[in-house]
C-alpha cells in the first residue's frame, strides 16, 4: 500500500520555510545558481495547483544532470565555499521539486538543516543566529507534523509550540557545549575558504578613486574600547599600510631591511585600548599613531606599520598602546632613498612647481607650509565623484582638474614632497570614528578610510601631514555618513543631521548605535569566547587550568548528570499535571479493578473491553461507549472541548 500524498498546506509550508532557508545565500552564490533554485521552487509551486506539470522520473533526472553540470560549470573545481553552498542549495531545490511523499519531506528537512549551518560559514552575527533558529523551529514543527498519523487542528501554531519547546529545552545542553567545549585556535575543518570571504577593505595599495569608493560603505571596519578617555577626533588617526613606491598612477607598498626593534623618543602619556577588528584578507593591524606596544602575535616594520599573522577572515580582538606626540629619530639611507624616488610621469610644470617653493623657503618646514597654503588657496574642491583622470593623473589633478578626493591630496602631495628633495611617504588607514554612548565605545567604519602624508622633518622625525584639511577641515572633525540608499548603490548620498533637529534622524542614530552596541557584546563575549577566557572561566569556577582533555571529560560528565535530570524534571511536570482525558480513563479502569476486572499492563484500550465485556456482558453498551470515546479523544486529532465532557460524565456516572 503506497503511502498518503503530502497535503498542499504542507508543501506550500515546506517550499516557504526552504526558500527562506537558502536567501541569504543569495549574496554569496553567483546569479545563474540564484535562478536555478528559484526556477525548481518556482515548479514546485505551480505542480500544486496544475498536477499535470509534474515532472516524470526521466526529466526528473534530467533536469538533476542540468544542475550538476550548472554547478561545475560555474565552480569547476568545487572549490571554496560558494562552490560547496551553491552545490547544497541546488540539491534542496531539487529534492524540493520532486517532494511528493513524507519521506520526501523527512529528506528536504534535514537538507534543510544542514544548510541552515552553512549560514555561519559566511557570518557570525546576532541577528543571524535569531533568523536561523526562528527557521529550525519551522522546519522542526514541519517534521513534528508530518510525524503525525492525523493533522491537528491549529496547525501550525501546536506543530510551531512544540517544537519551541524542544529547542528550549535543549538550550541547557547548548549551554554546557559552548562553555565547556575545548576551544582551539584555528577551525575544525578546512573547507578550502580563500581570502575572498573576509569583508573588503583597505588595501596594500591605492590607485585614484579607491578609497572613494569604500567610503561609501557604512560596514564596520572595527571597533575600540580605550581604557580611559578618548582623544580628540582629529587625533584619531588610526594606522595601517605605508606606501612608499609609486609609479605615477599606483602606490605600493616596500620591503624594509629590519636591522632591531623599532623605537621612537616620546613625552606623551600613552593611550591604552582594544581593538576588535573584523574580518578582512589583510594581514596588518591598526592603530593609533604611533603605535608602542603592541599584541604577541604583530610585528612593528621599521615604517610603524603593524603585521601579524593568522588573522585572515576572522574577527580578532587585541591590545595596543599608542603615543599621540612622537619623534621617530634620524633617517637610515635605505628608506631616504625610498622616500625620494620619482615615476617617470614627472612633468616640467610639476618640477617648476616644487623648485619654486624650495627657492621661496629657507626650511623644510615653510616648504611644507607653502604646500599646503597652495591646496588652500587654489581652487580645489574636495569631492567624492572626482573626474576620471588619464595617463599623468597627479598633474592632472594638480593643475587641470583640483577635484579629488583624500587618495588625490596625499598622493600629490607627497610627490611634490619628494621632487622638493623632502622624503615623504603615503599612510593608508581610517580617521576619526563614531562614538557609542551605549557602550562607550568607538565604531571605525569603512566610511572613515582616510590616506595622508608624512614627511620626514629633522626636528620631527616622521611628520603626519594631511593635505586634505587644507582643502575640507570637517573632514577631520566628524564622519561622512551615508543612508541606505548609498550603501545599495543608488548614489544617492545623505548626510544625517548632527545637530539633533531632526527627530527621525535621532531616533535612526539612537536605533542603529543601539543594535551596534548589542553586536560588539555579541561579537565580545560570545564569538569572541576564546581559550584564555575559557580557562579564566574555569579558574573562577575553581576548578583551576584545565587541558583540552580535562575539558572534555567535565562537559561529558556534566551533559551526563543533566539529560538524566531534564528528564525526570519533564517526567515530574507530566505527572504533576495529567492529560484529563487519561485521568478519566484510569479512573475508569480502577473502578473495574475493584469488581476483579483489572487491566493488564499489556493490555491496550480495545483489548481491555473485549475481556471486561467476555466476562460482564451486562455492561457492553456503557464500556463500549467510555473506550471508543477515549480512543477518539486520545489517539485522534485534537480532542473537543464537548466531548471530553462527555467522556467524563460516562466515567463518573459508570458503575460496574
Amino acid at each position: 500500500m503506497n503511502p498518503p500524498p503530502l497535503s498542499r498546506a504542507s508543501l506550500l509550508s515546506l517550499s516557504l520555510i526552504s526558500l527562506l532557508v537558502v536567501a541569504p545565500h543569495f549574496a554569496h552564490l553567483d546569479l545563474r545558481i540564484t535562478l536555478a533554485f528559484m526556477a525548481a521552487l518556482l515548479i514546485r509551486l505551480a505542480t500544486l495547483y496544475r498536477p499535470l506539470l509534474r515532472f516524470g522520473r526521466w526529466l526528473l533526472l534530467a533536469v538533476t544532470l542540468s544542475g550538476a553540470a550548472l554547478t561545475f560549470t560555474v565552480y569547476p573545481l568545487l572549490i571554496g565555499l560558494q562552490a560547496k553552498v551553491a552545490l547544497l542549495s541546488l540539491m534542496l531545490g531539487l529534492k524540493l521539486m520532486e517532494c511528493r511523499q513524507r519521506r520526501d519531506l523527512y529528506v528536504v528537512v534535514f537538507l534543510g538543516y544542514f544548510t541552515l549551518i552553512t549560514h555561519f560559514l559566511f557570518e557570525q552575527g546576532m541577528l543571524l543566529v535569531v533568523y536561523v533558529w526562528v527557521l529550525v523551529i519551522g522546519l522542526s514543527g514541519l517534521l513534528i507534523e508530518a510525524s503525525r498519523s492525523h493533522s491537528l487542528r491549529g496547525w501550525p501554531l501546536r506543530s510551531l509550540w512544540y517544537a519551541t519547546r524542544m529547542t528550549l529545552q535543549a538550550l541547557p545542553v547548548m549551554l554546557l557545549l559552548f562553555f565547556l567545549f575545548p576551544r582551539i585556535s584555528g577551525p575544525l575543518w578546512n573547507l578550502g575558504v580563500d581570502n575572498s570571504t573576509g569583508q573588503t577593505g583597505l588595501t596594500d595599495n591605492i590607485s585614484l578613486g579607491s578609497i572613494s569608493k569604500l567610503i561609501r560603505s557604512r560596514a564596520v571596519a572595527f571597533r575600540v574600547d580605550f581604557d580611559r578617555e578618548m582623544p580628540p577626533t582629529q587625533l584619531r588617526y588610526w594606522r595601517g599600510p605605508v606606501l612608499w613606491q609609486t609609479d605615477g598612477r599606483r602606490w605600493t607598498r616596500a620591503q624594509l631591511g629590519r636591522t632591531g626593534p623599532v623605537t621612537y623618543r616620546s613625552d606623551a602619556p600613552p593611550i591604552r585600548y582594544q581593538v576588535t577588528l573584523e574580518p578582512s584578507s589583510n594581514d596588518w593591524l591598526y592603530a593609533l599613531d604611533l603605535p608602542e606596544t603592541l599584541p604577541s602575535e604583530a610585528t612593528l616594520l621599521p615604517d610603524f606599520q603593524i603585521v601579524a599573522k593568522d588573522i585572515r577572515n576572522r574577527r580578532h580582538r587585541y591590545t595596543a598602546t599608542s603615543r599621540l606626540r612622537y619623534h621617530t629619530g634620524p633617517l637610515d639611507d635605505w628608506q631616504r632613498r625610498l622616500g625620494l624616488q620619482l615615476p617617470d610621469s614627472v612633468t616640467p610644470r610639476m618640477q617648476a612647481l616644487a623648485t619654486t617653493w624650495r627657492r621661496e623657503t629657507d626650511s623644510d618646514r615653510q616648504l611644507v607650509e607653502r604646500a599646503l597654503q597652495y591646496f588652500r588657496r587654489e581652487p580645489f574642491y574636495y569631492t567624492l565623484n572626482p573626474p576620471q583622470l588619464e595617463s599623468n593623473p597627479v598633474d592632472q589633478f594638480l593643475f587641470e582638474s583640483r577635484r579629488g578626493f583624500c587618495e588625490h591630496y596625499a598622493t600629490s602631495f607627497t610627490l611634490l614632497m619628494r621632487l622638493a628633495g623632502i622624503p615623504a611617504r603615503v599612510v593608508t588607514g581610517y580617521q576619526g570614528g563614531e562614538r557609542n554612548p551605549l557602550g562607550n565605545y568607538l565604531i571605525v567604519r569603512q566610511s572613515d578610510a582616510h590616506a595622508w602624508s608624512e614627511v620626514w622633518l629633522e626636528q620631527n622625525g616622521w611628520t603626519r601631514i594631511d593635505p586634505t584639511a587644507a582643502v575640507a577641515p570637517e573632514r577631520i572633525e566628524r564622519t561622512f555618513e551615508f543612508d541606505l540608499a548609498e550603501n545599495a548603490g543608488l548614489g544617492i548620498p545623505l548626510v544625517f543631521s548632527h545637530g539633533g533637529s531632526d527627530l527621525l534622524g535621532r531616533l535612526t542614530k539612537q536605533f542603529r548605535l543601539g543594535v551596534d552596541a548589542a553586536n560588539a557584546s555579541w561579537h565580545r563575549w560570545i564569538l569572541g569566547y576564546s581559550k584564555d577566557q575559557q580557562q579564566r572561566l574555569m579558574q573562577w569556577l575553581g576548578f583551576g587550568s584545565l587541558s583540552a582533555f580535562k575539558l572534555a571529560l567535565t562537559m561529558v560528565l556534566s551533559i551526563a548528570a543533566l539529560v538524566p535530570a531534564l528528564m525526570l524534571l519533564l517526567h515530574l511536570r507530566g505527572r504533576a499535571r495529567p492529560d484529563p482525558v487519561q485521568g478519566d480513563y484510569l479512573k475508569f479502569c480502577r473502578r473495574l479493578a475493584r469488581k476483579g476486572l483489572e487491566r493488564q499492563p499489556h493490555e491496550g484500550p480495545r483489548d481491555f473491553a473485549r475481556r471486561v465485556i467476555r466476562q460482564r456482558p451486562d455492561l457492553q453498551r456503557s464500556v463500549s461507549a467510555i473506550v471508543q470515546l477515549y480512543i477518539a479523544l486520545r489517539y485522534g486529532a485534537a480532542p473537543d472541548p464537548q466531548q471530553r465532557q462527555r467522556l467524563h460524565r460516562l466515567v463518573r456516572n459508570f458503575r460496574a
